[in-house]
């Protein structure tokens, strides 16, 4: 929960090495390497009453770190508690004591709030909360209701990853819902969030590859260009975000995800670069066995011949879009990944995850596919699975070194040119399964071959 307590500065000037806690977690403390003075320093935190850690005793300067390990363990055996000293304004955000009529309760919440298969999640977005600043007042109401939930969610995962980044927040404007600061740079993020059109009640379809297709021509193009259209002409206080004072002339970023049907996430990434750029890429690889990509180029996009969208970064309107940012990571099942993999949750309970990734090699014509059991050793970061759509006509750039960790996307020349990190999560699926067997528990495979050996010899 470091991530969440440190502020981003500290990493410029110390590296941390070694991490402990007390049984009931409400004591951490770490051990760290001064990189100016080349000393080691060892820090005790507590939890204030907004549930914050914060610093309580610290010994610094120590010579060598077996010196620091010692004066850690001194300090966390003499600390006693002063409740007094640990009182801070204002009150501890609690997610999951219900402020909603029961009528309109989005289930997925409930789902989070009851269910074990989503403890671990549960617990990181309760330590998220402590850390989490709710400018307008109604962010706990919203998470909770059916027409808040999807986009409070995908919120609390922005604000993870931008953590992750190093970002420092500006929490002093209501609008929008990002002000980050980092190396004396500031971005505007706005979050956006394609609605839910299948029913909460209806069943999960299995949807076929033909289906799919379909929708990425058509359908996909223009649900995510009629979310991200209707967020250009918003106002706030009567002014467009880029005209907001604290805003203007600094590079606005609209983050999207899609929510409008269960794991429609997983397929629906194609149709970004469709509704931003007009190019849809094909593979194709000709007699030599050398790869190329074929560009087709769509001037409109059309739902059920009702609703035409041009592609948004050859609008002039958009200029003032500097990227989109897009993930198909942002929901509960990222939260119960990272809460696992940070030691939470039910040990009945074991997540077998799919990752569909960018592949680097040359000429490559499909992505990589790797299936593992998650746990304390797997490394996920809020990072993985980030992407970054650059404007090529906007008025301010927005400078990729900002965000070091996600894929970024720039269009020049008819061209779509691509930075991707290693391994960079194009779709990813969970499966949440109840008294795996322990002999599996190990399992690491990146072959179709191997998962449906695994699926037949267990009865998945």
């Amino acid at each position: 929960m470091l991530l969440f307590t440190r502020t981003p500065n500290v990493k410029m000037v110390n590296k941390e090495l070694e991490y402990y806690q007390s049984d009931d977690e409400k004591l951490i403390g770490f051990v760290s390497f001064d990189i100016i003075d080349h000393t080691y320093h060892a820090m005790l935190f507590d939890r204030n009453s907004l549930g914050r850690y914060e610093t309580v005793d610290m010994r610094l300067d120590h010579d060598t770190i077996a010196e620091a390990r010692v004066g850690l363990a001194e300090m966390m055996d003499g600390y006693v508690r002063d409740d007094d000293a640990l009182k801070r304004n204002g009150k501890k955000n609690d997610y999951y004591t219900l402020e909603v009529e029961k009528s309109q309760i989005h289930p997925n919440f409930m789902i989070l709030k009851d269910d074990r298969f989503y403890s671990a999640a549960k617990k990181v977005i309760e330590e998220v909360g402590y850390h989490h600043i709710d400018i307008d007042g109604n962010f706990t109401n919203q998470m909770q209701s059916i027409n808040g939930f999807d986009a409070r969610i995908w919120e609390l995962y922005l604000w993870c990853y931008f953590r992750e980044e190093d970002f420092e927040f500006d929490t002093t404007h209501d609008a929008p819902d990002f002000m980050l600061k980092k190396y004396g740079e500031e971005v505007a993020v706005e979050a956006v969030h394609v609605k839910r059109t299948q029913g909460l009640d209806e069943d999960m379809t299995e949807i076929d590859i033909k289906t799919i297709f379909e929708k990425l021509r058509n359908e996909m193009p223009v649900m995510y260009g009629s979310s991200l259209f209707s967020k250009l002409k918003h106002e706030n206080q009567k002014q467009k975000y880029w005209e907001l004072s604290h805003v203007k002339g600094k590079p606005l970023l609209f983050a999207i995800a899609d929510f409008h049907a269960d794991m429609s996430m997983t397929w629906s990434f194609p149709a970004i670069t469709s509704i931003l750029y007009g190019v849809n890429q094909m593979a194709e690889i000709d007699e030599d066995g050398k790869t190329t990509l074929v560009n087709a180029f769509g001037e409109k996009y059309t739902k059920k011949n009702k609703v035409e969208i041009s592609p948004l970064f050859l609008n002039d309107e958009f200029k003032h879009v500097s990227a989109v940012l897009f993930s198909p990571c942002g929901t509960i099942t990222k939260f119960n990944r990272m809460g696992v993999q940070a030691g939470y949750g039910d040990s009945k309970y074991t997540l077998l995850q799919m990752k569909i990734c960018y592949n680097h090699l040359q000429n490559a014509l499909y992505p990589n596919v790797f299936f593992n059991v998650i746990d304390e050793s797997c490394g996920e970061t809020w990072a993985d699975g980030i992407q970054i759509f650059h404007n090529p006509m906007a008025e301010i750039p927005l400078n990729p070194e900002l965000f070091p960790h996600a894929g970024h996307h720039f269009y020049k020349d008819g061209l779509l040119y691509s930075d991707m990190p290693q391994n960079s999560i194009i779709s990813t699926m969970t499966w949440n399964i109840k008294n795996m067997p322990v002999k599996m528990r190990n399992l690491s495979f990146h072959t179709k071959e191997a998962y449906d050996h695994i699926v037949k010899q267990y009865n998945l």
